[in-house]
């Protein structure tokens, strides 16, 4: 007898337990896409980590806390982002068996979102609500904000209806566009957005795109391996010789003298007609001059050391008078 109760009591259990998880499976509302940082999911008392794929279902409560991001696929398509340090709970997600959304309720309880609603063609709701009011769409890309004691919503492209909880008035808001409500008041009108503010709330509810996996090194191949590239050989350049500037005659010049002629030049000055000429000293005409004096006979004929006649010791210019001797 008591076999037979424990057993029916244990078949009792699994068909419990295959029926909650049967009713969860079908429950399913979405999976996550995208996720940076530790987040969460509660449900059912229980609180697990979220991981990338993991489905999430009506009645969970997403957890996304400080520093993280996550992004959900829903069944029909939308995408619903949830920046850091928000909290969202999935109360109603009805989708047919064609994927086509029907009703959608989500409440913001914290934090910041953002929804791409899948469009649809067919009525169908799709409202967002926090303390202070609710937002419906019909397929749109914006945003919602839960602050204490107010609600924000920006747009993006379509249109939102935004609802005072508390007086029930409402306000349209059109693309590129945003409002707020406070509790207890009347939405605000809506104003149009700058630009730098709708970029401000993508950075705060996007997850930053995951880095490409990094390739391995392609392996050589034995012949890669085996086979050593041949290196090039260099050119030799021939130094090349440079002509000494001070004598292109090639002559013996000792004293370093400009020579162009290329003749014995031991004194080293300048003696264009390259002749020998040891007293160094200026002679055009190229003949014998030993004293060094100057001579100025084109013709460059002997001039004797005394001071005779025909002569000049002192070596001095001594002028030749025609029919005359020197005295």
């Amino acid at each position: 007898m008591m076999p037979t109760l424990f057993a029916r009591a244990l078949l009792g259990i699994v068909l419990i337990l295959v029926w909650t998880g049967a009713a969860r499976s079908a429950d399913t509302a979405g999976a996550v896409v995208a996720i940076s940082g530790a987040c969460f999911i509660e449900a059912e008392g229980k609180r697990a980590p979220l991981k990338l794929g993991e489905p999430v279902h009506v009645a969970d409560t997403v957890d996304v806390p400080a520093g993280a991001k996550l992004k959900l696929r829903m069944n029909d398509g939308s995408i619903v982002s949830v920046a850091s340090g928000s909290q969202l709970t999935i109360t109603t997600y009805t989708v047919d068996a064609d994927g086509k959304r029907h009703d959608v309720g989500l409440s913001l309880g914290q934090g910041l979102m953002r929804a791409i609603v899948a469009p649809v063609d067919h009525p169908t709701t799709f409202e967002v609500k926090t303390a202070a009011g609710a937002a419906g769409v019909r397929s749109t890309d914006w945003f919602a904000e839960a602050q204490p004691g107010a609600m924000v919503v920006g747009v993006l492209s379509g249109s939102v209806s935004l609802k005072s909880n508390a007086t029930g008035a409402t306000v349209t808001i059109s693309a590129g566009s945003g409002a707020s409500v406070a509790a207890g008041e009347d939405p605000t009108p809506p104003r149009v957005w700058r630009r730098a503010e709708f970029n401000a709330l993508i950075a705060r509810t996007e997850p930053p795109a995951p880095a490409p996996p990094r390739r391995a090194p392609r392996p050589k191949r034995p012949a890669e391996e085996d086979s050593a590239p041949t290196p090039t050989p260099v050119p030799q350049q021939t130094p090349q010789q440079t002509p000494d500037p001070y004598n292109p005659g090639g002559g013996y010049n000792p004293g370093g003298g400009y020579n162009p002629g290329g003749g014995y030049n031991p004194g080293g000055s300048y003696n264009p007609g390259g002749s020998y000429n040891p007293g160094g000293s200026y002679n055009p005409g190229g003949g014998y001059n030993p004293g060094g004096g100057y001579n100025p006979q084109p013709g460059g004929t002997y001039q004797p050391p005394s001071g005779s006649t025909g002569g000049n010791s002192g070596g001095s210019e001594t002028p030749t008078v025609p029919g005359r001797r020197g005295y």
